[in-house]
């Protein structure tokens, strides 16, 4: 059976602690077939690719990320677990659309073999997670969310779109908030119809299974909608940023794409989608 983990971070993430070998033996040890390390390349405004503000600092400070022994190391890891488990060599690249020179830049100095598209950080390049929720209009702060998601998926380049429902998960976990998503259901439809057209999918995020949400991301009732959009691409991320949680929750998310109409799971190669039936 095809097994694959499309969304994780490596020590390399501003946010993750796991040496890559690591990773792979646990990939192995849950029975994966494929690992895609994806991690995070935020795109700032007006900075260079690998450049990141780090808001938990006094007054933002900079840091830097450094993806050239990211995608050396990759290489190394790729032929070293060759035989034993498929690594894919991807990154989560962050709303590309602030800084479209920086974010071509960069996928065009490494060859990947997968992009995901995400937002993180909206307005002022501050990261959703820093929102106090209890002081917006949180109905309307995620209406404008989906507004920069359609915006990505009109201008950057990845493959499938990330964790749509980011926000919802620090909702939750902070002031235990739950959004009615049907109010958003055309902005949706629109959303993944410009993905369709364009030859790109979506995620099916498993992390909030193993957060306090107990939530896929998307909820079922959006990938039903994306796939009644002809929708077809998907892949499965743990979103692990620890190794313990690479490989979770496999056969649950392939249990609700088979319930929201779906024949077959998606990976990459070379930025090419490869159909594995579920």
């Amino acid at each position: 059976m095809y097994l694959a983990d499309y969304h994780t971070h490596s020590r390399y993430s501003f946010d993750g602690s796991e040496p890559l070998q690591v990773m792979c033996e646990k990939a192995i040890a849950a029975g994966l077939t494929e690992l895609a390390v994806t991690d995070h390349m935020d795109i700032f405004t007006g900075l260079p690719y690998g450049e990141m503000i780090n808001f938990d600092e006094p007054g933002g400070k900079r840091f830097s990320m450094d993806a050239a022994g990211l995608y050396r190391e990759l290489n190394e890891i790729k032929d070293i677990y060759a035989g034993r488990l498929t690594v894919r060599i991807g990154a989560e690249l962050g709303q590309p659309q602030v800084n479209p020179e920086a974010a071509k830049a960069f996928v065009s100095d490494y060859p990947l073999d997968f992009i995901i598209g995400s937002v993180h950080n909206m307005e002022g390049d501050l990261d959703v997670y820093y929102y106090d929720f209890t002081q917006m209009d949180v109905a309307a702060m995620y209406d404008h969310y989906v507004d920069w998601l359609i915006e990505l998926a009109g201008v950057g380049d990845f493959d499938v779109c990330g964790h749509l429902t980011y926000p919802l998960r620090y909702m939750f976990e902070r002031c235990r908030m739950r959004l009615d998503l049907k109010p958003y259901e055309e902005k949706f439809r629109h959303l993944f119809r410009l993905l369709v057209e364009k030859g790109r999918g979506i995620e099916l995020n498993v992390s909030g299974l193993y957060r306090p949400m107990q939530e896929t991301m998307p909820p079922l009732s959006l990938l039903k909608l994306y796939r009644a959009c002809g929708g077809e691409i998907i892949t499965i991320g743990s979103d692990a940023h620890k190794a313990d949680h690479i490989g979770s929750f496999q056969k649950e998310a392939r249990a609700l794409l088979s319930e929201a109409g779906f024949s077959y799971v998606t990976g990459f190669k070379a930025r090419q989608p490869e159909f594995h039936r579920l």
